[in-house]
């Protein structure tokens, strides 16, 4: 059959949806969720957000991001989905290989698949989705690395951290909701600490309310936890970050449980903590449990 590829344009987000739910069983998307992840990336290029057409119906559709801040020449694969009733026409590889080609005249040095931090749906691929496994590897793509999401249950487990917060202050430390106002002294510490993570936060300190606690000391931020700072309104948690000076002092612990208890409150039954290296400090302190694996890729071009 006749196939075209052209830039996907907001009329088409409808019928593109319509084919990533039909796709992404285990990643279902809402409208919100969708334009999240399209308009609202800080890198968002209409040129890099392609449509496949078969007979004038929409058969597939590709995403990539070539995130400006990447000092490695990093581009993303960030979506991809074929309808499932016309895979195996090379659709895929066609869509794949024209925003090869469009990332590579961007700049893109490689390529890495999905995991397009600091907007990102999943943090790889979920090996359950066995054929795109397959057909990233037949694509040329390395699996060079795993991570792994973890889900906290919010309905059997108190989150309280009154006690905890009394004991802090009385050895000078605060702990509280972040305001517009602290702005500065948060992006202070990110810049010399966690740079990857200003968007993020950025996100989450323009929420409301706000979705980012601090810890203070000495009239600095020392301590960090935010949510919602992606995929919003999905009971996403993260990023949090402890300066190393103050380490040990439970500041973590505080400061996770209160944005867990923030995430039940909007109605959640789970909070996602994606993206996890330390499984047994969230497990510890959250009760959070392995629940999704995934499997990392990338390409040079």
């Amino acid at each position: 059959m006749f196939m075209t590829i052209r830039p996907l344009r907001t009329a088409d987000f409808e019928a593109a949806l319509a084919i990533w739910n039909r796709s992404a069983a285990f990643d279902q998307m809402t409208p919100e969720l969708f334009e999240e992840k399209v308009l609202d990336d800080p890198d968002y290029d209409p040129n890099l957000i392609l449509l496949a057409e078969q007979e004038n119906r929409p058969a597939g559709f590709i995403m990539g991001v070539k995130r400006r801040a990447s000092a490695e020449g990093l581009g993303y694969v960030k979506l991809l989905a074929v309808d499932p009733s016309v895979r195996r026409r090379g659709i895929g590889k066609q869509l794949l290989q024209t925003l090869e080609q469009k990332l590579r005249a961007a700049g893109a040095q490689a390529l890495r698949v999905f995991e397009s931090n600091p907007n990102y749906l999943t943090p790889g691929i979920d090996p359950r989705y066995t054929e795109t496994v397959v057909f990233f590897e037949r694509q040329g793509y390395e699996r060079f690395s795993d991570t792994s999401n973890l889900e906290a249950d919010l309905v059997t487990r108190s989150f309280d951290t009154k006690a905890e917060e009394e004991k802090l202050r009385h050895d000078g430390i605060d702990i509280r909701r972040a305001m517009m106002a602290d702005g500065d002294d948060v992006m202070a510490l990110l810049q010399r600490l966690w740079p990857a993570w200003i968007p993020e936060v950025e996100r989450a300190l323009s929420n409301y309310p706000i979705t980012l606690h601090l810890a203070w000391h000495q009239q600095k931020v020392v301590a960090f936890s935010a949510y919602d700072g992606n995929n919003l309104n999905t009971g996403w948690f993260g990023p949090m970050g402890t300066d190393p000076d103050y380490r040990g002092k439970n500041l973590g612990g505080v400061l996770l449980r209160r944005c867990l208890a923030d995430i039940k409150a909007q109605g959640h039954r789970r909070a996602i903590i994606p993206w996890v290296g330390p499984y047994g400090f969230y497990l510890h302190y959250a009760g959070a449990k392995i629940t999704r694996v995934f499997w990392r890729y990338r390409k040079k071009l």
